[in-house]
């Protein structure tokens, strides 16, 4: 088939034919003349993997390629062409090669093995899972077999199960770091926090450079209460590769504890929308140590952080950054996730307050009046879901058709906190629970935050997971109902949330179904109703 180098690739990546497919393509016509005599084939296999190896990639599918031009069936050439499909993320196209090198040798068990990674990649776990127990049946003692299956299980939600084969992999392979990373983490999620600190620790003791186990022990050791040592591992999360957290690239020092007095320090936001929310508690504490401060945010938190945090010079992020945070007088800059290092060393050192974000007053009472509108009753206000998606992180959030018991209750209003497009989820949970949500009309939750703000401060009462919603409102001081997991690391140890004295906690441990807490919660509602107070 004659495919154009510029419509989309065939094999449905959604790529460019000619940033996909058409690449290999490419190689295997480079290396079509003159095809090897077979005996070079190994040669040539050898070769290829030392370029792979080497993330030469390219030159390695040549060469496969040109084994593949002479032997069309050698199931070694197939095989490494699928991993190299696989280290260029084309996960379809890995597939394929792999079951063409499995239907010539079946007996090979990492070919199972590495088709299985292509299926997990497509997201079709189920198949993943029964290619690594193919591996496992042919090879009993393959550590890596072992750890994958593990890594499917996990998200597939079914953790003990997950831990038996990380646990049978670290047996197999004591040197194994991945294994042991694994293993700790899935420990650290079920809340198995010391056990899973001693995990990540054999981990770091393998690759002590290697930045996403620190960042794990990081969550690990703050969820136990260790906010000395979880500080300091949390620093290692600019150097992830996985999920990497993009630095800014400001050429000031980086503030190191030194007095502030008569300097000037650039505070600048990192992550996602809840994290800056979370870590801005303590630009105000630079400021009363005598420093002039600059704060670089989210671009929709400006007018919220600007009204809040007086004295503060507060600049949307742009790339490259607005011109006054590149002018010689500063002194120092700091990334926002980085404040609490310094000055929340302990959970006693965090601060009791009404709110450090301060909505705009009279948007606060123009959201009163919408809500006194909608008649009599408690005005609560819901969320239940991340924008992000996936196995491991939907175990943190709940679906509104969970919410039957909190949304029947009587003598409450309840009111739409969820941004994003949730039309659908709301017009289904109408139908199935005779509730109406309300959305209030003309603001858009996710871009016009400073407004999400005071309606948030308006309300008697809001109910979230843990997302930038729940953030939002233990920030602005508004009563608030936290769903979380017992290891959250946000709770630093504690059963409440440090930043936010606004927030009550209802949790629940990892794997327990969420209606149990969902009908704690609605009973809590209901006696709420009753007193008519949070």
């Amino acid at each position: 088939m004659t495919v154009s180098r510029n419509t989309p690739c065939p094999c449905g990546s959604g790529k460019k034919y000619k940033q996909c497919c058409g690449s290999l393509a490419d190689a295997a016509q480079a290396a079509a003349v003159p095809a090897p005599a077979p005996a070079d084939s190994e040669a040539l296999l050898r070769e290829g993997w030392r370029h792979q190896s080497e993330g030469r990639l390219q030159q390695a599918a040549e060469l496969y390629q040109k084994v593949l031009g002479a032997e069309p069936n050698n199931s070694d050439a197939l095989n490494l062409l699928g991993t190299l499909a696989l280290q260029a993320g084309r996960n379809d196209m890995a597939a394929n090669l792999l079951e063409k090198a499995i239907a010539t040798r079946p007996e090979v068990a990492v070919y199972h093995n590495n088709l299985g990674n292509a299926l997990r990649g497509l997201g079709r776990l189920d198949e993943a899972g029964e290619n690594y127990r193919r591996a496992l049946s042919l090879k009993p003692d393959y550590a890596r077999a072992h750890n994958n299956l593990g890594v499917c299980l996990k998200e597939l939600g079914r953790m003990d199960e997950a831990l038996a084969c990380f646990r049978q992999a670290v047996a197999l392979e004591p040197a194994f770091a991945d294994a042991w990373g694994n293993l700790g983490n899935a420990l650290r999620d079920m809340g198995k926090l010391a056990e899973a600190a001693t995990h990540l620790e054999q981990d770091i003791a393998l690759r002590p450079h290697y930045a996403e186990a620190h960042f794990r022990l990081a969550g690990c050791r703050l969820a136990q209460g260790d906010l000395r040592r979880g500080w300091e591992e949390y620093g290692w999360r600019f150097r992830k590769e996985e999920m990497p957290i993009a630095k800014r690239a400001f050429s000031f020092p980086e503030w190191q504890g030194e007095s502030l007095a008569g300097k000037s320090l650039l505070i600048w936001g990192e992550q996602g929308v809840g994290d800056e929310i979370l870590f801005a508690e303590g630009i105000m504490d630079a400021r009363q140590a005598g420093a002039r401060v600059l704060v670089e945010c989210e671009p929709r938190l400006v007018a919220l952080f600007a009204r809040s945090f007086p004295g503060v010079e507060v600049y949307g992020r742009e790339n490259p950054p607005h011109p006054r945070l590149v002018q010689a007088d500063i002194d120092y800059q700091l990334p926002m996730g980085s404040l609490a290092r310094w000055y929340r060393p302990t959970v006693e050192s965090f601060p009791a307050h009404r709110g450090y974000l301060k909505p705009a007053s009279e948007r606060v009472e123009h959201w009163k009046a919408w809500l006194a509108s909608l008649g009599p009753g408690l005005k609560v206000g819901i969320s239940w879901r991340s924008m992000k998606r996936g196995a491991d992180r939907d175990s943190y959030y709940t679906e509104l058709s969970q919410w039957g018991e909190v949304l029947k209750m009587a003598g409450v209003v309840f009111v739409n906190l969820q941004y994003g497009d949730c039309r659908a989820e709301l017009d289904e949970a109408s139908q199935r629970f005779g509730v109406e949500i309300h959305e209030a009309p003309g603001l858009n939750l996710k871009d016009e935050l400073d407004d999400a703000a005071a309606l948030t401060k308006a309300l008697d009462l809001a109910i979230a997971p843990n997302t930038s919603v729940f953030g939002m409102a233990g920030a602005v001081g508004a009563p608030t109902w936290l769903l979380n997991l017992d290891s959250d690391w946000t709770m630093l140890g504690t059963d409440r949330v440090p930043w936010f004295p606004s927030v009550k906690v209802y949790r629940k441990s990892w794997g327990e179904p969420w209606a149990p807490l969902l009908a704690q919660v609605a009973g809590a509602l209901n006696e709420m109703t009753r007193k008519g107070k949070a």
